[in-house]
């Protein structure tokens, strides 16, 4: 029973509770480069999943379930993108730079396997989606400065951030400041959430008035 009521609580969308809910601060920027995100379906409904945002933030994107029996993903043929990239930094991937961007032709789709480590390694061999796509990582030395689990490694992103940072490449800086501006509050809430911050101590704006 509280289970459910937590649920009920909670926005379908951010999953947020609802008087926390985020949604209506998301930017919806309308980019050129073409978003879609891999979730295996016993992530998608976890409040620290941040993928998921990638459908409240971005107008150009896609949220794909991965997992479910007999459903496999299926995305759209999307003709008018020259160039599919896969973020993944396993072997044989480019670093995502300037230099790199110049050597492809645009507009260009982004996906991104978002998962643990092997879940995201499956995702890259075995989805139809993926197979065929360049492989890329962000430059060296970036490090996450949002973290919303305890104790994980600064030089690993979430999955929200990290596609932040390719956006902020790909696409400039203009688009990575609103990107980080809508994720900041859902970070501070969720730490909020989990009792890991306290009202006290919560930056200015970043719970509602």
């Amino acid at each position: 029973m509280r289970q459910k009521l937590n649920q009920r609580l909670r926005c379908p969308d951010c999953r947020m509770h609802l008087e926390l809910c985020v949604c209506h601060l998301s930017p919806r920027l309308d980019l050129e480069t073409r978003v879609e995100v891999v979730i295996h379906y016993a992530d998608i409904r976890k409040m620290s999943n941040s993928g998921r945002l990638v459908a409240l933030a971005l107008k150009n994107s896609a949220v794909h379930i991965r997992g479910i029996k007999d459903k496999p993903v299926k995305a759209a043929l999307e003709k008018k993108y020259k160039t599919d990239l896969v973020l993944f930094p396993g072997h044989g991937s480019v670093e995502l730079n300037e230099t790199f961007l110049s050597t492809i032709t645009r507009p260009l789709r982004l996906l991104i396997p978002d998962g643990s480590w092997n879940q995201a390694s499956s995702m890259v061999k075995r989805e139809p989606l993926m197979k065929n796509a360049v492989k890329v990582h962000l430059p060296a030395g970036i490090q996450a400065k949002y973290r919303i689990r305890a104790q994980e490694d600064p030089f690993k992103l979430c999955t929200f951030e990290a596609i932040i940072r390719a956006l902020g490449v790909i696409e400039g800086s203009q688009a990575e400041e609103k990107l980080d501006d809508f994720f900041r509050v859902w970070i501070y809430r969720s730490l909020y959430i989990k009792g890991r911050i306290a009202k006290a101590d919560m930056p200015e704006g970043m719970l509602p008035l």
